[in-house]
Protein backbone atom coordinates (compact mmCIF):
# COMPACT_ATOMS: atom_id res chain seq x y z
CA UNK A 1 0.00 0.00 0.00
CA UNK A 2 1.87 3.17 -0.59
CA UNK A 3 -0.74 5.82 -0.87
CA UNK A 4 -0.55 10.04 0.26
CA UNK A 5 -1.85 10.32 3.88
CA UNK A 6 -5.93 10.60 3.11
CA UNK A 7 -9.06 8.61 3.69
CA UNK A 8 -8.74 6.53 1.04
CA UNK A 9 -5.29 5.24 2.36
CA UNK A 10 -7.05 3.91 6.04
CA UNK A 11 -10.01 2.05 4.39
CA UNK A 12 -7.39 0.45 1.88
CA UNK A 13 -5.55 -0.53 5.10
CA UNK A 14 -8.63 -2.08 6.51
CA UNK A 15 -9.54 -3.75 3.36
CA UNK A 16 -6.44 -5.42 2.55
CA UNK A 17 -6.69 -6.63 6.51
CA UNK A 18 -10.47 -7.91 5.73
CA UNK A 19 -9.82 -10.05 2.98
CA UNK A 20 -7.36 -12.06 4.69
CA UNK A 21 -4.12 -10.55 3.02
CA UNK A 22 -1.32 -9.17 4.41
CA UNK A 23 -0.07 -5.33 3.61
CA UNK A 24 3.33 -3.62 3.20
CA UNK A 25 3.03 -0.34 4.15
CA UNK A 26 4.94 1.96 1.93
CA UNK A 27 5.75 5.83 2.30
CA UNK A 28 5.29 7.01 -1.48
CA UNK A 29 7.54 10.06 -0.37
CA UNK A 30 10.51 7.52 0.10
CA UNK A 31 13.06 7.22 -2.41
CA UNK A 32 12.17 5.67 -5.71
CA UNK A 33 15.37 3.03 -4.53
CA UNK A 34 14.26 2.27 -1.50
CA UNK A 35 10.80 1.74 -2.61
CA UNK A 36 12.34 -0.91 -5.19
CA UNK A 37 14.18 -2.98 -2.67
CA UNK A 38 11.38 -3.43 -0.43
CA UNK A 39 8.90 -4.50 -3.30
CA UNK A 40 11.58 -6.71 -4.07
CA UNK A 41 12.18 -8.60 -1.10
CA UNK A 42 8.13 -7.99 -0.66
CA UNK A 43 7.32 -10.04 -3.87
CA UNK A 44 3.67 -8.30 -3.66
CA UNK A 45 0.75 -9.34 -5.59
CA UNK A 46 -0.37 -5.85 -5.97
CA UNK A 47 0.53 -2.25 -5.25
CA UNK A 48 -2.31 -0.19 -4.05
CA UNK A 49 -1.32 3.28 -5.42
CA UNK A 50 -2.03 6.56 -7.22
CA UNK A 51 -0.79 7.60 -10.01
CA UNK A 52 0.64 11.11 -8.33
CA UNK A 53 2.81 8.53 -6.54
CA UNK A 54 4.74 7.76 -9.26
CA UNK A 55 5.51 4.12 -7.55
CA UNK A 56 7.16 1.95 -10.07
CA UNK A 57 6.11 -1.36 -9.76
CA UNK A 58 8.12 -4.63 -10.28
CA UNK A 59 7.56 -6.49 -13.82
CA UNK A 60 4.51 -8.93 -13.14
CA UNK A 61 3.10 -7.14 -10.30
CA UNK A 62 -0.66 -5.87 -10.84
CA UNK A 63 -0.58 -1.83 -10.04
CA UNK A 64 -3.76 -1.29 -8.58
CA UNK A 65 -4.62 3.01 -8.98
CA UNK A 66 -7.34 4.06 -7.19
CA UNK A 67 -7.59 7.53 -9.01
CA UNK A 68 -8.32 5.60 -12.18
CA UNK A 69 -11.59 5.53 -13.58
CA UNK A 70 -11.31 1.85 -14.34
CA UNK A 71 -10.76 0.90 -11.12
CA UNK A 72 -13.05 3.47 -9.47
CA UNK A 73 -16.01 1.58 -11.29
CA UNK A 74 -15.25 -1.80 -10.52
CA UNK A 75 -15.02 -0.80 -6.94
CA UNK A 76 -18.73 0.47 -6.62
CA UNK A 77 -20.14 -2.29 -8.28
CA UNK A 78 -18.89 -4.01 -5.27
CA UNK A 79 -21.22 -5.19 -2.52
CA UNK A 80 -20.51 -3.05 0.39
CA UNK A 81 -20.70 -6.12 3.20
CA UNK A 82 -18.13 -7.64 4.75
CA UNK A 83 -16.06 -10.47 3.20
CA UNK A 84 -17.11 -14.49 3.89
CA UNK A 85 -14.70 -16.80 4.64
CA UNK A 86 -15.95 -18.45 1.49
CA UNK A 87 -15.05 -15.33 -0.18
CA UNK A 88 -11.21 -15.21 1.05
CA UNK A 89 -8.66 -16.73 -0.66
CA UNK A 90 -8.16 -18.56 2.89
CA UNK A 91 -9.84 -18.29 6.07
CA UNK A 92 -8.69 -15.53 8.16
CA UNK A 93 -7.40 -16.74 11.76
CA UNK A 94 -5.24 -15.38 14.69
CA UNK A 95 -1.97 -16.48 13.11
CA UNK A 96 -2.60 -14.91 9.49
CA UNK A 97 -0.28 -12.01 8.86
CA UNK A 98 -2.05 -9.00 9.28
CA UNK A 99 1.02 -6.93 8.08
CA UNK A 100 4.69 -6.57 7.10
CA UNK A 101 6.65 -3.96 7.78
CA UNK A 102 9.95 -3.16 6.57
CA UNK A 103 12.74 -1.22 9.29
CA UNK A 104 16.20 -0.60 8.81
CA UNK A 105 18.88 -3.50 8.27
CA UNK A 106 22.29 -3.87 9.71
CA UNK A 107 23.14 -5.58 6.41
CA UNK A 108 22.51 -2.82 4.56
CA UNK A 109 18.89 -3.57 2.98
CA UNK A 110 16.12 -2.70 5.16
CA UNK A 111 14.08 -6.29 6.46
CA UNK A 112 10.49 -6.98 6.70
CA UNK A 113 9.01 -7.52 10.05
CA UNK A 114 5.74 -9.94 9.40
CA UNK A 115 3.06 -9.44 12.29
CA UNK A 116 -0.04 -11.59 12.74
CA UNK A 117 -3.58 -10.60 13.53
CA UNK A 118 -3.35 -11.99 17.05
CA UNK A 119 -0.12 -9.89 17.92
CA UNK A 120 -2.37 -6.96 16.19
CA UNK A 121 -5.49 -7.86 18.05
CA UNK A 122 -3.77 -8.24 21.26
CA UNK A 123 -1.96 -5.23 21.56
CA UNK A 124 -4.76 -3.21 20.63
CA UNK A 125 -7.06 -4.71 23.18
CA UNK A 126 -4.45 -4.20 25.51
CA UNK A 127 -4.13 -0.32 24.48
CA UNK A 128 -7.84 0.50 24.35
CA UNK A 129 -7.98 -1.47 28.23
CA UNK A 130 -5.73 1.45 29.71
CA UNK A 131 -6.71 4.53 27.64
CA UNK A 132 -10.18 4.02 27.31
CA UNK A 133 -10.89 5.54 24.28
CA UNK A 134 -14.76 6.03 23.25
CA UNK A 135 -17.35 8.15 21.17
CA UNK A 136 -16.16 11.57 22.20
CA UNK A 137 -12.15 10.87 21.83
CA UNK A 138 -10.62 12.26 18.89
CA UNK A 139 -7.07 10.84 17.93
CA UNK A 140 -4.30 12.87 15.93
CA UNK A 141 -2.44 10.82 13.61
CA UNK A 142 0.59 12.36 12.88
CA UNK A 143 3.08 9.21 11.68
CA UNK A 144 4.09 8.08 8.30
CA UNK A 145 2.48 4.32 8.11
CA UNK A 146 6.29 3.33 7.47
CA UNK A 147 6.45 3.40 10.65
CA UNK A 148 5.12 1.10 12.94
CA UNK A 149 3.75 2.86 15.42
CA UNK A 150 1.24 4.55 13.12
CA UNK A 151 -1.26 1.34 13.92
CA UNK A 152 -2.44 2.71 17.43
CA UNK A 153 -3.08 5.85 15.64
CA UNK A 154 -5.18 4.66 12.96
CA UNK A 155 -7.01 1.24 14.02
CA UNK A 156 -7.33 2.09 18.16
CA UNK A 157 -10.03 5.36 17.50
CA UNK A 158 -12.07 3.08 15.10
CA UNK A 159 -12.17 -0.19 16.64
CA UNK A 160 -13.79 1.63 19.57
CA UNK A 161 -15.99 3.94 17.93
CA UNK A 162 -13.82 7.48 18.24
CA UNK A 163 -12.29 9.12 15.57
CA UNK A 164 -9.47 9.44 13.75
CA UNK A 165 -7.76 13.04 12.43
CA UNK A 166 -5.49 12.51 9.79
CA UNK A 167 -2.51 15.29 9.71
CA UNK A 168 -0.92 16.05 6.55
CA UNK A 169 2.10 16.07 6.13
CA UNK A 170 3.26 19.85 6.15
CA UNK A 171 1.03 20.19 9.35
CA UNK A 172 3.35 17.60 10.89
CA UNK A 173 6.48 19.69 9.81
CA UNK A 174 4.92 22.76 11.58
CA UNK A 175 4.41 22.93 15.12
CA UNK A 176 2.14 26.24 14.54
CA UNK A 177 0.15 24.03 11.90
CA UNK A 178 -0.20 20.84 14.70
CA UNK A 179 -1.19 23.31 17.51
CA UNK A 180 -3.92 24.61 15.53
CA UNK A 181 -5.49 21.69 14.16
CA UNK A 182 -5.66 19.78 17.81
CA UNK A 183 -7.52 22.68 19.02
CA UNK A 184 -9.79 23.52 15.49
CA UNK A 185 -10.54 19.40 15.73
CA UNK A 186 -10.93 19.04 19.03
CA UNK A 187 -7.84 16.39 19.89
CA UNK A 188 -7.78 14.30 22.85
CA UNK A 189 -5.06 12.25 22.29
CA UNK A 190 -1.74 12.28 20.40
CA UNK A 191 0.84 10.11 19.84
CA UNK A 192 4.16 10.93 18.83
CA UNK A 193 8.20 10.57 19.08
CA UNK A 194 10.09 13.04 21.99
CA UNK A 195 11.08 14.31 19.00
CA UNK A 196 8.27 16.10 17.93
CA UNK A 197 6.42 16.63 21.16
CA UNK A 198 9.36 19.03 21.86
CA UNK A 199 8.53 21.40 18.80
CA UNK A 200 5.05 20.80 19.85
CA UNK A 201 5.14 22.35 23.14
CA UNK A 202 8.34 24.44 22.53
CA UNK A 203 5.86 27.97 22.16
CA UNK A 204 2.38 26.19 23.65
CA UNK A 205 0.09 28.24 25.37
CA UNK A 206 -2.99 26.42 26.38
CA UNK A 207 -4.11 24.63 23.28
CA UNK A 208 -2.54 20.90 24.91
CA UNK A 209 -4.79 21.09 27.96
CA UNK A 210 -7.03 18.60 27.24
CA UNK A 211 -4.85 16.09 25.45
CA UNK A 212 -3.63 12.87 26.55
CA UNK A 213 0.18 12.36 25.13
CA UNK A 214 1.43 9.47 24.21
CA UNK A 215 4.88 9.45 23.89
CA UNK A 216 7.51 6.85 22.42
CA UNK A 217 10.17 5.68 19.73
CA UNK A 218 12.81 6.96 21.77
CA UNK A 219 14.29 7.72 25.36
CA UNK A 220 11.60 10.42 26.98
CA UNK A 221 14.49 12.88 28.77
CA UNK A 222 13.47 14.04 32.10
CA UNK A 223 12.99 17.65 31.20
CA UNK A 224 10.70 16.90 28.37
CA UNK A 225 8.40 14.75 30.91
CA UNK A 226 8.21 17.18 33.17
CA UNK A 227 6.74 19.86 30.51
CA UNK A 228 4.40 17.48 28.99
CA UNK A 229 2.92 16.92 32.62
CA UNK A 230 2.56 20.45 33.50
CA UNK A 231 0.88 21.31 29.60
CA UNK A 232 -1.48 18.34 28.90
CA UNK A 233 -3.82 15.81 30.61
CA UNK A 234 -1.60 12.70 31.16
CA UNK A 235 1.34 11.71 29.95
CA UNK A 236 1.82 8.22 29.29
CA UNK A 237 5.32 6.86 28.16
CA UNK A 238 5.63 3.46 25.73
CA UNK A 239 7.99 1.58 24.34
CA UNK A 240 8.62 -1.55 22.13
CA UNK A 241 10.49 -2.96 19.68
CA UNK A 242 8.35 -3.87 15.92
CA UNK A 243 9.28 -7.13 16.39
CA UNK A 244 7.00 -7.43 19.38
CA UNK A 245 4.19 -5.27 17.90
CA UNK A 246 4.66 -1.65 18.18
CA UNK A 247 4.58 -0.93 22.06
CA UNK A 248 5.30 -3.83 24.28
CA UNK A 249 5.45 -1.98 28.13
CA UNK A 250 3.75 1.08 29.22
CA UNK A 251 3.92 3.46 32.49
CA UNK A 252 2.73 6.78 34.05
CA UNK A 253 4.52 9.76 34.05
CA UNK A 254 4.16 11.91 36.54
CA UNK A 255 5.76 15.80 37.65
CA UNK A 256 8.98 13.90 39.43
CA UNK A 257 10.25 11.94 36.62
CA UNK A 258 13.85 11.55 36.25
CA UNK A 259 16.78 11.38 33.81
CA UNK A 260 16.19 7.72 33.72
CA UNK A 261 13.02 6.84 31.29
CA UNK A 262 11.25 4.97 32.82
CA UNK A 263 9.19 2.19 30.45
CA UNK A 264 7.35 0.79 32.76
CA UNK A 265 5.88 -2.94 32.88
CA UNK A 266 4.06 -4.80 30.28
CA UNK A 267 1.23 -4.50 28.69
CA UNK A 268 -1.40 -7.60 28.86
CA UNK A 269 -0.02 -10.58 27.71
CA UNK A 270 3.25 -10.02 27.22
CA UNK A 271 6.31 -11.09 29.64
CA UNK A 272 9.63 -9.32 29.75
CA UNK A 273 12.97 -10.61 31.12
CA UNK A 274 16.04 -8.71 32.15
CA UNK A 275 19.09 -11.26 31.26
CA UNK A 276 22.78 -11.42 31.41
CA UNK A 277 24.85 -12.81 28.79
CA UNK A 278 24.12 -16.62 29.92
CA UNK A 279 20.34 -15.85 30.00
CA UNK A 280 20.23 -15.81 33.82
CA UNK A 281 17.55 -13.16 35.16
CA UNK A 282 19.43 -10.18 37.04
CA UNK A 283 18.91 -8.76 40.14
CA UNK A 284 17.14 -5.18 40.71
CA UNK A 285 19.43 -2.63 39.64
CA UNK A 286 21.64 -4.35 37.33
CA UNK A 287 21.55 -3.94 33.87
CA UNK A 288 20.95 -6.86 31.28
CA UNK A 289 19.56 -7.60 27.66
CA UNK A 290 15.89 -6.78 27.67
CA UNK A 291 14.27 -9.98 26.31
CA UNK A 292 10.21 -10.24 25.34
CA UNK A 293 7.90 -13.04 25.17
CA UNK A 294 4.00 -13.38 24.62
CA UNK A 295 1.30 -12.81 22.12
CA UNK A 296 3.12 -9.74 20.59
CA UNK A 297 5.75 -11.61 19.44
CA UNK A 298 6.00 -11.03 15.21
CA UNK A 299 6.41 -14.14 13.19
CA UNK A 300 9.92 -13.72 12.19
CA UNK A 301 11.54 -12.03 9.36
CA UNK A 302 10.29 -11.89 6.00
CA UNK A 303 12.51 -14.70 4.08
CA UNK A 304 14.85 -14.23 6.34
CA UNK A 305 15.08 -17.75 8.84
CA UNK A 306 18.59 -17.30 9.12
CA UNK A 307 18.03 -13.87 11.17
CA UNK A 308 14.51 -14.61 12.80
CA UNK A 309 16.02 -17.82 14.16
CA UNK A 310 19.37 -15.34 15.52
CA UNK A 311 17.06 -12.44 16.76
CA UNK A 312 14.09 -14.88 17.97
CA UNK A 313 15.22 -17.21 20.54
CA UNK A 314 13.79 -20.06 22.54
CA UNK A 315 12.37 -18.82 25.87
CA UNK A 316 13.69 -21.18 28.91
CA UNK A 317 11.02 -19.55 31.12
CA UNK A 318 7.83 -19.61 29.01
CA UNK A 319 6.02 -23.01 27.80
CA UNK A 320 8.16 -25.84 25.20
CA UNK A 321 8.37 -24.15 22.16
CA UNK A 322 7.71 -20.93 22.63
CA UNK A 323 10.11 -18.19 22.31
CA UNK A 324 11.13 -14.98 23.54
CA UNK A 325 12.52 -12.13 21.05
CA UNK A 326 16.56 -10.38 22.05
CA UNK A 327 15.94 -6.77 21.97
CA UNK A 328 19.39 -5.56 22.22
CA UNK A 329 18.15 -2.96 24.72
CA UNK A 330 20.06 -2.85 27.97
CA UNK A 331 17.65 -1.90 31.22
CA UNK A 332 17.15 -2.40 34.67
CA UNK A 333 14.51 -3.31 37.20
CA UNK A 334 14.02 -0.27 39.81
CA UNK A 335 13.14 -0.75 43.21
CA UNK A 336 8.99 -0.10 42.22
CA UNK A 337 9.12 -2.97 39.67
CA UNK A 338 9.24 -0.76 36.77
CA UNK A 339 11.91 -1.07 33.71
CA UNK A 340 14.19 1.55 33.27
CA UNK A 341 15.95 1.82 29.34
CA UNK A 342 19.51 2.69 29.71
CA UNK A 343 21.04 2.54 26.33
CA UNK A 344 21.67 0.23 23.32
CA UNK A 345 23.79 -2.69 23.47
CA UNK A 346 24.97 -2.95 19.55
CA UNK A 347 24.85 -0.13 16.47
CA UNK A 348 21.50 0.43 16.53
CA UNK A 349 19.93 3.97 17.35
CA UNK A 350 16.83 6.23 17.61
CA UNK A 351 17.22 9.33 15.49
CA UNK A 352 13.95 11.92 15.98
CA UNK A 353 12.06 8.19 16.99
CA UNK A 354 13.23 6.48 13.70
CA UNK A 355 14.75 3.18 14.16
CA UNK A 356 17.89 3.07 12.61
CA UNK A 357 20.73 0.31 11.62
CA UNK A 358 23.93 2.54 11.70
CA UNK A 359 25.61 -0.57 9.36
CA UNK A 360 23.09 0.81 6.49
CA UNK A 361 23.95 3.59 6.09
CA UNK A 362 27.47 2.51 6.41
CA UNK A 363 26.93 0.01 3.22
CA UNK A 364 24.83 2.86 1.38
CA UNK A 365 28.36 4.98 1.35
CA UNK A 366 31.16 2.47 1.11
CA UNK A 367 28.76 1.20 -1.98
CA UNK A 368 30.13 5.29 -3.42
CA UNK A 369 32.59 3.70 -5.94
CA UNK A 370 35.28 6.16 -4.74
CA UNK A 371 34.84 4.80 -1.10
CA UNK A 372 36.90 2.31 0.33
CA UNK A 373 35.58 2.94 4.03
CA UNK A 374 32.45 4.32 5.60
CA UNK A 375 31.27 4.67 9.27
CA UNK A 376 28.20 6.49 10.82
CA UNK A 377 27.98 7.65 14.10
CA UNK A 378 25.19 9.21 15.73
CA UNK A 379 26.42 13.07 17.19
CA UNK A 380 24.60 15.05 19.86
CA UNK A 381 26.87 18.09 20.09
CA UNK A 382 24.39 20.13 21.65
CA UNK A 383 21.51 18.93 23.54
CA UNK A 384 18.60 17.58 22.53
CA UNK A 385 20.33 17.92 19.22
CA UNK A 386 21.09 14.26 17.54
CA UNK A 387 22.97 14.20 13.73
CA UNK A 388 23.92 11.65 11.85
CA UNK A 389 27.55 11.80 10.45
CA UNK A 390 29.30 9.85 8.00
CA UNK A 391 32.58 9.56 7.73
CA UNK A 392 34.43 8.10 4.32
CA UNK A 393 38.07 7.11 3.03
CA UNK A 394 38.20 7.52 -0.54
CA UNK A 395 39.59 4.88 -2.47
CA UNK A 396 42.85 5.14 -4.10
CA UNK A 397 43.30 8.41 -5.07
CA UNK A 398 40.13 9.33 -5.88
CA UNK A 399 38.80 12.91 -4.45
CA UNK A 400 35.61 12.92 -2.46
CA UNK A 401 33.06 15.58 -2.06
CA UNK A 402 31.24 15.64 1.16
CA UNK A 403 27.65 16.78 -1.14
CA UNK A 404 27.88 14.42 -3.88
CA UNK A 405 28.07 11.54 -0.88
CA UNK A 406 25.30 13.21 0.22
CA UNK A 407 23.52 13.02 -2.58
CA UNK A 408 24.51 9.42 -3.60
CA UNK A 409 22.82 8.40 0.48
CA UNK A 410 19.75 10.28 -0.65
CA UNK A 411 19.08 7.99 -3.54
CA UNK A 412 19.02 5.15 -1.30
CA UNK A 413 17.63 6.60 1.91
CA UNK A 414 14.55 8.13 3.24
CA UNK A 415 15.68 11.66 4.53
CA UNK A 416 15.96 10.85 8.57
CA UNK A 417 18.73 8.37 7.38
CA UNK A 418 20.87 10.42 5.44
CA UNK A 419 23.99 11.96 7.36
CA UNK A 420 23.53 15.66 7.93
CA UNK A 421 27.43 16.00 6.97
CA UNK A 422 29.65 13.48 5.86
CA UNK A 423 33.51 13.99 6.39
CA UNK A 424 36.56 12.65 4.23
CA UNK A 425 39.35 10.99 6.45
CA UNK A 426 42.51 9.35 5.31
CA UNK A 427 41.95 6.68 7.23
CA UNK A 428 39.46 5.30 10.17
CA UNK A 429 41.11 5.37 13.66
CA UNK A 430 40.63 2.15 15.03
CA UNK A 431 41.28 0.68 18.85
CA UNK A 432 44.58 -1.14 19.46
CA UNK A 433 42.95 -4.28 19.17
CA UNK A 434 42.17 -2.98 15.11
CA UNK A 435 38.41 -2.14 15.61
CA UNK A 436 36.71 1.01 14.61
CA UNK A 437 37.23 3.76 17.14
CA UNK A 438 34.07 5.61 16.94
CA UNK A 439 34.69 8.01 20.00
CA UNK A 440 38.04 9.24 17.91
CA UNK A 441 35.98 10.16 14.98
CA UNK A 442 36.03 13.49 14.67
CA UNK A 443 33.21 16.24 15.44
CA UNK A 444 31.96 17.92 12.04
CA UNK A 445 32.74 21.72 11.56
CA UNK A 446 29.32 22.91 9.86
CA UNK A 447 30.91 26.66 8.56
CA UNK A 448 29.47 28.32 6.01
CA UNK A 449 30.27 29.52 2.26
CA UNK A 450 33.30 31.84 1.24
CA UNK A 451 31.20 32.22 -1.60
CA UNK A 452 27.96 33.48 -0.29
CA UNK A 453 26.19 36.91 -0.17
CA UNK A 454 26.51 38.46 2.73
CA UNK A 455 23.10 40.11 4.04
CA UNK A 456 22.03 43.47 2.18
CA UNK A 457 19.13 44.61 4.29
CA UNK A 458 18.39 44.60 8.44
CA UNK A 459 15.87 41.79 7.45
CA UNK A 460 18.36 39.38 5.66
CA UNK A 461 20.95 40.23 8.69
CA UNK A 462 18.22 39.21 11.19
CA UNK A 463 17.10 35.75 8.65
CA UNK A 464 21.06 35.15 8.97
CA UNK A 465 21.30 35.61 12.61
CA UNK A 466 18.12 33.28 13.26
CA UNK A 467 19.88 30.75 10.70
CA UNK A 468 23.04 30.75 12.58
CA UNK A 469 21.30 30.04 16.09
CA UNK A 470 19.18 27.27 14.96
CA UNK A 471 22.09 25.19 13.46
CA UNK A 472 24.56 25.70 15.96
CA UNK A 473 27.72 27.97 13.58
CA UNK A 474 28.71 31.17 13.57
CA UNK A 475 27.34 32.68 10.54
CA UNK A 476 25.55 32.54 7.58
CA UNK A 477 25.32 34.05 4.05
CA UNK A 478 21.88 34.39 2.33
CA UNK A 479 23.28 31.76 -0.34
CA UNK A 480 23.84 28.80 2.33
CA UNK A 481 21.88 25.79 1.95
CA UNK A 482 20.09 25.23 5.59
CA UNK A 483 20.57 21.40 5.47
CA UNK A 484 23.80 21.06 3.77
CA UNK A 485 25.10 23.44 6.67
CA UNK A 486 23.14 19.99 9.16
CA UNK A 487 20.04 21.15 9.19
CA UNK A 488 17.36 18.43 9.57
CA UNK A 489 13.43 18.69 9.89
CA UNK A 490 13.26 19.16 13.46
CA UNK A 491 15.70 22.19 13.31
CA UNK A 492 13.55 23.40 10.51
CA UNK A 493 10.69 23.76 12.83
CA UNK A 494 12.91 24.98 15.46
CA UNK A 495 13.54 28.06 12.95
CA UNK A 496 10.36 28.36 11.20
CA UNK A 497 9.10 28.94 14.94
CA UNK A 498 11.54 31.21 16.03
CA UNK A 499 10.38 33.50 12.88
CA UNK A 500 7.68 33.64 13.98
CA UNK A 501 8.27 34.16 17.60
CA UNK A 502 11.34 37.31 17.02
CA UNK A 503 9.96 38.39 13.42
CA UNK A 504 6.25 38.33 14.01
CA UNK A 505 6.03 36.39 10.78
CA UNK A 506 3.63 33.90 9.55
CA UNK A 507 5.79 31.90 7.50
CA UNK A 508 5.02 28.48 6.02
CA UNK A 509 7.14 25.63 6.49
CA UNK A 510 7.50 24.34 3.15
CA UNK A 511 9.04 27.29 1.32
CA UNK A 512 12.47 26.36 3.49
CA UNK A 513 12.32 22.39 2.10
CA UNK A 514 12.00 23.82 -1.38
CA UNK A 515 14.85 26.87 -0.99
CA UNK A 516 16.44 26.43 1.98
CA UNK A 517 18.17 29.59 1.98
CA UNK A 518 17.99 32.88 3.58
CA UNK A 519 17.40 34.80 -0.31
CA UNK A 520 14.97 31.72 -1.05
CA UNK A 521 12.82 32.63 2.38
CA UNK A 522 13.02 36.66 1.58
CA UNK A 523 11.68 35.61 -1.74
CA UNK A 524 8.68 34.25 0.15
CA UNK A 525 8.13 37.32 2.16
CA UNK A 526 6.28 39.35 0.26
CA UNK A 527 3.38 37.19 0.66
CA UNK A 528 3.82 36.63 4.19
CA UNK A 529 1.20 37.62 6.81
CA UNK A 530 1.71 38.90 10.69
CA UNK A 531 2.10 36.28 12.99
CA UNK A 532 -1.44 35.29 14.01
CA UNK A 533 -2.53 34.77 17.81
CA UNK A 534 -2.59 31.26 19.30
CA UNK A 535 -5.68 29.61 18.87
CA UNK A 536 -7.47 28.61 22.26
CA UNK A 537 -9.41 25.77 22.92
CA UNK A 538 -13.06 26.52 23.66
CA UNK A 539 -15.80 24.46 25.37
CA UNK A 540 -17.38 22.56 22.20
CA UNK A 541 -20.55 21.84 24.45
CA UNK A 542 -22.37 24.72 23.80
CA UNK A 543 -22.21 24.12 19.78
CA UNK A 544 -23.10 20.76 20.36
CA UNK A 545 -26.86 19.79 18.68
CA UNK A 546 -29.19 19.21 21.75
CA UNK A 547 -31.85 17.09 20.78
Amino acid sequence: VALPRSAELVVALLAVLKTGAAYVPIDPDYPADRIAAILEDAHPMAVITVESAAVEVPAGTNRLLLDDSATRQALDAKAGDDLRDDERSGPLRAGTPAYAIFTSGSTGRPKGVVIEHRALVNFLTSMQERFGLAAGDRLLAVTTIAFDIAGLELYLPLLNGARVVLAAPDQVRDPLALRSLITAAGVTVMQATPSLWHAVVADARDELTGVRALVGGEALPGELARTLVSRTASVTNLYGPTETTIWSTVDEVHAEAGGVSSIGRPIANTQVYVLDTGLSAVPIGVPGELYIAGDGLARGYLNRPDLTAERFVADPFGAPGSRMYRTGDLVRWNAEGRLEYLSRIDDQVKVRGFRIELGEIESTLAAHPDVARAAVVVREDRPGDKRLVGYAVPAGGAVLDPQDLRAHAAKALPDYMVPAAVMVLDELPLTPNGKLNRRALPAPEFTAGTKGRAPRTAQEKQLCELFAEALGVEQVTIDDNFFELGGHSLLATRLISRIRTVMGLELDIRPLFENPTVAGVVDQLGNVKKARPALRRMDRSKYEERS
